[in-house]
């Protein structure tokens, strides 16, 4: 049966708590990045470095340990603390038996050797990863968009994007997919629909509303009663 839906899922903020993953590393260290509320609202490239509580303390420490040993330990803290969010394992292996949907993850994570972790994590929370069409850990330097573009193919009669950051709905736009966006990721959705411009019927505020909003707009194409637990 040919496949007539390609399901994009992003894994850090989306499927799992990454914001306790990377709180507990950087504390390691004796950084701190601040309350997950804050460390939400901030611009990108400074969420790691903390606000202005934290950003002087933390640039200090940053020039002590080596990038490779914090990566390492960000890596351990994904085996021992990361589980996909309950309502999703349901539905990506719902999806993944649908011989009608194309599935997969394609997200950026800093881990070492992210693509065996990604797994790892997925595995351990009960999604049957082995059977999903693709695991892409989306490298430095790489525009997600350019890789969702890639994607698009004339046999899908639609392309979804499950992600939570407004680069990611951009990206997902500007190639042609439907958008669903959990703002409990790493952006909030004040800053999802403020800086970013994110319609509010995009924007979903937990994972259990936004999986049942997937599970709905997929049902065309799954037959309905195959995600009728999610």
């Amino acid at each position: 049966m040919s496949k007539s839906l390609l399901v994009v899922l992003d894994f850090d903020g989306f499927l799992v708590n990454s914001y306790a993953v990377i709180n507990a590393t950087m504390g390691s260290f004796g950084l701190d990045i601040g309350d997950e509320l804050r460390f939400k609202n901030r611009r990108k490239f400074l969420k790691y470095f903390g606000g202005g509580r934290e950003v002087l303390t933390n640039l200090v420490g940053f020039s002590r340990p080596k990038t490779r040993k914090l990566r390492q330990r960000l890596t351990e803290c994904y085996a021992e603390e990361a589980q996909v969010y309950p309502p999703y394992t349901t539905l990506i292996n719902a999806l993944i038996a649908n011989p009608r949907i194309h599935c997969g993850i394609l997200s950026r994570n800093y881990a070492l050797d992210p693509g065996p972790v990604i797994r790892a994590v997925l595995r351990r929370s009960g999604v049957a990863e082995a059977e999903l069409d693709f695991v892409i850990p989306l490298p430095a330097g790489v525009k997600k968009g350019e890789v969702l573009a890639g994607m698009r193919s004339s046999r899908y009669l639609d392309l979804l994007l499950g992600a939570d950051e407004i680069g990611d709905y951009t990206a997902g736009v500007a190639a042609g997919y439907d958008c669903l966006i959990g703002s409990y990721g790493f952006d909030t959705r004040a800053r999802l629909m403020g800086h970013g411009e994110v319609p509010a019927a995009c924007i979903f505020d937990d994972p259990h509303t936004l999986a049942r909003a997937l599970s709905r707009r997929v049902a065309p194409h799954a037959g309905g009663s195959v995600l009728a637990g999610v």
